[in-house]
């Protein structure tokens, strides 16, 4: 299906696109809201800047799409695939992304908070400045991410892989990453003030002037860390459960 033949079917009232081939797809500032796209190809999109408020993704193929500024407030993308996807500036909230293959996304200043991502895949993702605070990124692989100055204060995080992720300067207040792998990651000036990082892997991590005023580190591996010069350590559970009193 060509670009004019989706606006005429759209315009006459058809939303419904489940399973459509859109490779290709040519679409800069349109409007396509609640659109069923379940199924749909749309690999390699383009889309920028459109309006696709609450349009259902469900198992879509976006690899190569480039959604850039696009609203997708209220979307579905569960167990869709956007391998390799331009989402920058992308409006995410609140949206359903359950085991998403978004590796090697872009998503540069991307609004994914309150987003579902629980076991989604971002490994490689560059998530510069993302916005990703209240998320649920339970099991999520993150792995080898960039998460430079990245919002995710009170994100769910537990048990995700953040091996060798980069989150310098990120906001992790609050966060809860119990039983996270952080193996390698670098956390230099991270804020994880009140964090849960109990039963945590930072094994060789650099937190290097990071903030760990009251994080609870109980069960935490530290061996091989990188701990100099560390911002705040104030009422923080030390990894054998007793409170650091300075």
């Amino acid at each position: 299906m060509d670009t004019r033949e989706l606006i005429r079917q759209y315009r006459s009232g058809n939303h419904d696109f489940r399973g459509a081939n859109l490779t290709g797809l040519i679409l800069y500032g349109i409007n396509l809201s609640h659109v069923n796209f379940y199924r749909a190809n749309l690999s390699q999109a383009k889309l920028f800047e459109a309006n696709l408020q609450s349009c259902n993704f469900r198992e879509a193929q976006l690899d190569e799409a480039d959604l850039t500024g696009a609203n997708l407030n209220g979307c579905n993308f569960n167990w869709a695939r956007l391998v390799g996807a331009t989402l920058n500036r992308a409006n995410f909230h609140q949206v359903n992304m359950v085991e998403v293959k978004m590796s090697r996304g872009v998503l540069f200043e991307a609004n994914l908070s309150e987003a579902i991502l629980s076991w989604a895949d971002l490994s490689w993702a560059k998530l510069y400045e993302a916005d990703l605070s209240w998320a649920n990124l339970n099991g999520a692989n993150l792995s080898r991410a960039r998460l430079i100055a990245a919002k995710l204060s009170e994100a769910n995080l537990n048990e995700a892989d953040l091996q060798s992720a980069h989150l310098s300067e990120a906001d992790l207040r609050e966060a809860q990453l119990r039983s996270a792998n952080l193996e390698n990651a670098i956390l230099r000036r991270a804020n994880l003030k009140g964090a849960d990082l109990r039963e945590v892997n930072f094994t060789g991590a650099d937190l290097g002037e990071a903030q760990l005023s009251w994080a609870n580190l109980t069960g935490a591996k530290v061996s091989e860390a990188q701990l100099t010069q560390v911002a705040g350590l104030e009422g923080v559970i030390l990894p054998d459960g007793s409170t650091y009193e300075g």
